[in-house]
């Protein structure tokens, strides 16, 4: 261990983070980035344990970090009994693993470790809320009672806060806003290879969406006002192109048949999902981010940090995250009109959208840097270990 780490105020101790499974999303991405620093600057010994083992880029993400991951399947069906069963595999894998903190992030692995976290052995245990959607897979009286359970819970977002409170019975005085890092990785292609291998010109005028497809995301509004746009735009020279980029999550048919509906075919890409965000985001000129519900999206945070202009819906989750630089943009949910107004001033403005773009990244900058949201963390865990509230 290097004499940066063990200078850390977590030095030797294990920081095991609990995520739902492989498939790569924001709550992952953040996770991986938060071990990644607590061990980096901090000395922790962190570790993965994923509740399902399909595959997917988290675990190929962590990898690269060199962070260990386990698979323990754990899973909530059938009866009490395979329940209790499941919880308590879990239990006995992760004691091995001696933690001192469990670190999970969404619904399942936040009930997972409310129900179990003292039994591995931990002496502390942080629920990380990352949406303000609820749940169905567990009943609204096991969520309460296990997220009252958890010594420390975070959330990225103050309206997240306030929902965990009145609509859940959080303790306030418990729930913590820390923001996470956005922290992008180099482009693996630039610019102009992108758009080449996409069959774009250079002048095009290129947006793209980042968001897996799921019925919580709008895309709907995102197409229907993108058929405003290519309508306005239409013989003026540059071909405005669309990059959808987002695995498929149970709505990619209905998004594709929309597009198809609207006639959006040369003007429209699905990328699937992408590995290279980075390269994306600096072969398009702004980006577009609907959703019908939201804690503090990605989707918007990073095109913010690679100095995008971002065109989105008027909801808590986004207002958040763009911040006073980005409320000019935001359309009322489901106002295609007003989106599409939007995203026709930022596509025939190069200087208004450099400009936006210029003061979004300062934003990420000063609220979103590592040393900033890590330290915050590494705070509240020495904090929590060292016995004070």
């Amino acid at each position: 261990m290097s004499e940066s780490r063990s200078a850390g105020l977590l030095a030797g101790k294990c920081v095991v983070f609990v995520l739902a499974g492989e498939v790569l999303g924001g709550a992952e991405r953040g996770a991986i980035d938060l071990a990644y620093a607590l061990r980096e600057r901090d000395g922790a010994d962190v570790a993965i344990v994923a509740l399902d083992n399909r595959a997917g880029q988290a675990r190929q993400l962590a990898a690269e970090r060199r962070i260990p991951w386990t698979s323990i399947p754990t899973h909530w069906v059938g009866s009490s009994v395979r329940k209790a069963a499941s919880l308590a595999g879990f239990v006995r894998a992760v004691r091995r693993m001696r933690p001192d903190v469990l670190i999970s992030s969404t619904n399942r692995p936040n009930v997972v470790c409310g129900l179990t976290w003292r039994a591995t052995g931990a002496s502390s245990a942080v629920w990380t809320q990352c949406d303000v959607n609820g749940t169905t897979r567990f009943g609204q009286r096991v969520f309460r009672r296990t997220l009252r359970s958890m010594p420390i819970v975070v959330t990225r977002a103050y309206h997240g806060k306030d929902w965990l409170v009145d609509e859940h019975g959080g303790d306030a005085r418990r729930i913590h806003v820390l923001r996470s890092a956005v922290v992008l990785p180099e482009p693996q292609l630039n610019r102009e290879a992108w758009r080449a291998t996409l069959g774009l010109r250079d002048y095009d005028v290129i947006a793209c969406m980042l968001a897996h497809l799921h019925v919580g995301k709008d895309h709907e509004t995102a197409l229907r006002a993108w058929r405003l746009v290519v309508e306005r735009l239409s013989g003026s020279g540059p071909r405005p192109v669309l990059l959808m980029a987002g695995r498929d999550a149970g709505n990619e048919a209905a998004v594709r048949a929309l597009a198809r509906e609207l006639d959006l075919r040369d003007h429209i890409r699905f990328l699937g999902e992408v590995e290279d965000v980075s390269g994306l985001m600096e072969a398009s000129d702004f980006a577009i981010f609907c959703s019908h519900r939201e804690l503090f999206p990605r989707g918007v945070a990073e095109p913010m940090s690679a100095g995008l202009a971002v065109i989105g819906t008027d909801i808590p989750g986004v207002r958040e995250a763009m911040g006073e630089p980005g409320a000019p943009f935001l359309a009322p949910p489901g106002g295609e009109v007003v989106l599409a107004e939007s995203i026709f001033r930022v596509a025939r403005d190069p200087e208004l959208r450099t400009r936006i773009g210029q003061a979004n990244a300062e934003v990420i900058r000063t609220r979103h840097a590592r040393d900033v949201t890590s330290g915050a963390y590494v705070k509240l865990l020495s904090d929590a270990l060292a016995g004070r509230r």
